[in-house]
């Protein structure tokens, strides 16, 4: 049987080589690790405490001898500092010591433990030279005593006993601390052998470890990553319903098996769709063999090629039938086109025409500056026809003039608008009325009766707002009443206020109410304002909020030390401004007069 080379093979025998040599590093890093790890607590735990503990012992020996000499050769008395220090020192310090080194001797070498025996046996000639110091000098007074003082010279003197025994304890501890130093830093250089052995193992297998990985990584990425790579560019193309341009290389494992599939998949779906693009042309006779008996699609596609033979001639006749119907179904929508264009460009021109005769009925802009001589009319008009309307003549000597919003704008406004025309001339010319206040009245009167002929039907919410002013310019009196409409005075940098009505013309039956009356008595230069909520009620600005009436305020006291013709320009202007993409929402009154 032929040998066949997995994946599962191929990736085992890869890894199994990695492994191996990864485990070798870690067992030759442990060795290291456990040998060095021995040497570092034999120094840390024997030769380096013994080694302080020596060097101690050799201080406290020079301490306690320069102690013991200050004791003999210098008077003093029995609690003086140095003999306290001396007491002290070979009462407590000194024991303990002792009592540590000689537990550190537990692992020390046979001739280290005889030197310190020996050390051992110097040092007590020498404390017991000590304690005969301190029986013949107890106090201070036996310093006095000639025989003391001639031994204790004997003894402490220069080179005497004290120093011979205190020099032969310090060579001894000398060479006893010169062979631990030794054997310290012998152990020391077998550690950094270890650690060199250690990096070698690191350094060196790991540098292995890596070539073999690569290598390893390198047979995985030709033998398993790249034939993977391959197949999923030809299922990608697939799902983008591209065929592959070559052929799937077949090797000889388990991605050669799926290649092979692969590739007879492609050579099905090639013929799968010759198939269906003959069928698309309309070659219902086509040919196309599944394949297998288990092909679904096949089977499915074998069908569809049938049914839609079938259909395509029912298509036919119904496609015949609903051309004939499309046709009579354009024709009468083109007719019923041309008649909505002819009702609309009728509708239009009566609205064009409305505006004339709403136009015929405002005063003439020569019949204004002949009594106005210094005054301006800003009227936009939101659609082409408006609800809002200006009213000037002459009664009595002296001048009318109004500013009347109507309810709505456009056509229902103009409508509006020819009713309050004409029931303030009936109102000031045929029933007489003077005052400001008595036009109103009888205005309201009128609109409500042409507004409310048939109540019990319905009732009518119309009607208008208005600013109604009679002026006197030989004596700059001015009379002032308003429903709903407020009248400004800019006078001396601010502006005046005088409050209307609040009640509408028209839209209510006011029988035995009264409008107010304002008189005021205006001053040379004053600037006289009476509008509609149009302007102030214009959305716009950086948020796309109202201008305002504060706005409004400010506006006119700064255009009001213009010239009354300039102010009307400079009205629109800061309307633009302000407006920028918005829709005009109302339409726009402002009537201005200087005294």
């Amino acid at each position: 049987m032929r040998f066949r080379l997995t994946i599962g093979r191929r990736i085992g025998m890869g890894f199994g080589l990695f492994i191996f040599f990864a485990l070798l590093v870690v067992i030759l890093t442990n060795r290291s690790l456990e040998r060095s790890r021995g040497i570092n607590d034999q120094i840390n735990n024997v030769y380096s405490p013994s080694v302080d503990a020596l060097v101690r012992l050799r201080n406290l020996t020079v301490s306690a001898h320069m102690l013991i000499k200050h004791w003999a050769l210098l008077e003093s008395r029995a609690d003086a500092p140095e003999k306290t220090n001396l007491v002290d020192l070979t009462g407590r310090e000194l024991p303990q010591l002792l009592d540590r080194i000689d537990t550190l001797m537990a692992s020390w070498q046979h001739e280290e433990v005889a030197l310190m025996g020996q050390i051992t046996v110097e040092m007590r000639e020498v404390f017991g030279i000590h304690d005969r110091i301190k029986e013949l000098l107890p106090s201070l007074e036996s310093y006095s005593d000639p025989f003391v003082h001639m031994e204790r010279n004997d003894i402490a003197e220069e080179g005497g006993p004290l120093d011979q025994s205190t020099n032969k304890v310090l060579t001894d501890l000398d060479r006893l601390i010169e062979m631990q130093e030794g054997k310290r830093m012998a152990l020391g250089g077998s550690m950094i052998r270890s650690f060199d052995s250690l990096k070698f193992f690191v350094l060196y297998m790991g540098i292995g470890l890596v070539i073999i990985g690569a290598v390893v990584a390198f047979f995985i990425v030709r033998g398993i990553v790249t034939p993977v790579q391959r197949l999923r560019s030809v299922l990608l193309s697939l799902g983008r319903g591209v065929f592959p341009r070559t052929r799937v290389r077949v090797t000889n494992d388990e991605i050669g098996d799926m290649s092979k599939a692969l590739s007879s998949l492609v050579d099905g779906l090639r013929r799968t769709t010759d198939f269906s693009h003959a069928v698309a042309a309309g070659n219902f006779g086509a040919e196309y063999e599944p394949l297998s008996e288990e092909d679904m699609l096949g089977h499915a596609l074998l069908k569809m090629r049938d049914e839609l033979g079938q259909r395509e001639r029912i298509l036919e006749q119904k496609v015949h039938e609903r051309t004939e119907e499309v046709v009579r179904q354009k024709e009468e929508v083109e007719r019923q086109s041309r008649r909505v264009v002819e009702l609309y460009k009728n509708v239009t021109d009566s609205i064009r025409y409305a505006k004339r005769l709403q136009d015929s009925i405002l005063p003439p802009g020569k019949r204004i500056r002949e009594l106005l001589p210094e005054s301006f009319v800003y009227y936009r008009p939101k659609d082409i026809v408006s609800g809002d309307f200006y009213w000037v003549d002459q009664v009595d000597g002296r001048v009318a003039f109004a500013a009347v919003d109507c309810t709505g704008h456009g056509v229902p406004g103009a409508f509006m608008s020819l009713i309050g025309h004409n029931g303030l001339n009936q109102a000031i010319r045929e029933r007489g009325a003077g005052r400001p206040s008595e036009v109103l009245k009888v205005l309201n009167k009128i609109a409500f009766e042409a507004l409310h002929k048939d109540r019990e039907q319905f009732l009518v919410r119309d009607g208008m707002d208005m600013a109604l002013c009679n002026y006197d310019p030989e004596r700059r009196v001015l009379e002032y009443a308003g429903a709903n409409s407020p009248l400004y005075v800019v006078r001396g940098g601010e502006v005046l206020r005088f409050q209307p009505d609040k009640r509408p013309i028209g839209s209510f039956d006011l029988e035995g109410q009264e409008f107010t009356d304002h008189r005021i008595l205006l001053e040379q230069g004053d600037m006289v304002y009476i509008f509609s909520d149009g302007y102030a009620d214009q959305f716009g600005g950086p948020k796309g909020k109202k201008f305002l009436y504060k706005r409004f305020r400010d506006l006119l006291l700064e255009i009001s030390r213009f010239p009354a013709e300039s102010q009307s320009g400079m009205l629109e202007e800061a309307f633009r401004g302000w407006r920028g993409i918005h829709e005009q929402v109302d339409d726009i009154l402002v009537i201005g007069m200087r005294a």
